[in-house]
């Protein structure tokens, strides 16, 4: 079953490099995304370190391309959780004597814990802790790639491994987890994704979601995001529209629960935040939402991502409107 925690605001816009989004919502936005929160605390790292996490964290969204979204789900099985070395900062050894090494992981496709041994050109770490993940750019707020980022201390040498992290085709690290893997890891039978919403987006932060029915037609109007869209800066709405529709429901699954790994398709589809068409076996029955239903045949599978709810319907077809 999926389960829902509460968002957390986000700040209006996208914030300045550096800067918070203001507000009491845009200071839990700003400590996701600024500091070192959790794992290893500051005081023991050097201030070098420190400064390339936060870099790290503003660059990640550098690597985001249409090809690095299709990876996370590619091919017929996910054989194991993964995600894609981006950095490796070596550490002063302990007081004992033994290394500390610092591997940075984005584009997860499942979130590591401590006890959890990393395999990675050959050789096996285990993780001795494990940083706050990280679910956007701190350049931008935009989602992160997969499940985000993610900072992992293990206590090893790994120099040997720093060429193949700064190489522009980047070093794809598996892991075998003390945990239970969810359901997608399990099966031969996983659904595809197609990312229909190229160059437009909902609101960010407002979206004043409403639905519409006409007929056995049903209209999502919602804010645009003029942020990362600019034609839709003077543009107060969009309406999806969905044609044939059968059925359609709403459920309260926002960004805060994917990422923690809440919904079904949490690290199987490419990105939070993203219009879809879903095909395959789409696992209704895994959330327990009630679809609300229309006198119509449409089957196919469209799953919107929006900021405090998903919009899940099943239609023959869709288009999009805009009012100027």
């Amino acid at each position: 079953m999926e389960r829902f925690v509460q968002a957390a605001p986000h700040p209006r816009g996208p914030p300045p490099p550096g800067g918070g989004g203001g507000g009491g919502g845009g200071e839990l936005f700003h400590d996701r995304r600024y500091k070192w929160t959790g794992g290893f605390a500051p005081a023991t790292t050097d201030a070098a370190l420190y400064a390339k996490v936060l870099l790290y964290s503003a660059e990640s969204t550098s690597y985001l391309s249409s090809q690095s979204e299709k990876e996370i789900s590619k091919g017929p099985r996910m054989n194991g959780p993964k995600g894609r070395l981006t950095d490796i900062c070596s550490l002063r050894a302990d007081g004992s004597g033994q290394p500390q090494s610092v591997l940075m992981l984005d584009q997860l496709t499942h979130v590591p814990e401590a006890g959890d041994v990393l395999k990675v050109a050959g050789r096996h770490l285990s993780i001795a802790k494990v940083d706050r993940q990280r679910m956007r750019s701190c350049l931008t707020g935009w989602p992160l790639i997969g499940l985000g980022s993610i900072g992992v201390f293990v206590n090893e040498p790994v120099d040997d491994l720093k060429t193949s992290a700064s190489h522009p085709n980047r070093l794809w690290v598996t892991w075998a987890p003390k945990n239970n893997l969810p359901w997608h890891f399990k099966t031969d039978d996983l659904p595809t994704f197609t990312r229909l919403n190229e160059d437009w987006n909902a609101h960010p932060n407002d979206v004043s979601l409403r639905l519409e029915k006409s007929g056995a037609e049903l209209i999502a109007w919602m804010k645009p995001n003029p942020y990362q869209h600019h034609q839709y800066e003077k543009v107060p709405e969009i309406a999806v529209s969905f044609v044939n529709c059968s059925r359609y429901r709403v459920t309260f699954l926002n960004d805060e629960g994917w990422y923690l790994g809440q919904c079904r398709f949490s690290g199987l589809a490419p990105k939070w935040g993203e219009f879809y068409e879903i095909s395959g076996d789409t696992r209704d029955d895994m959330n327990s939402t009630p679809w609300v239903k229309m006198n119509a045949l449409g089957e196919r599978h469209f799953h919107f991502y929006l900021k405090d709810e998903t919009l899940e319907i099943k239609a023959q077809d869709w288009a999009l409107n805009s009012q100027s």
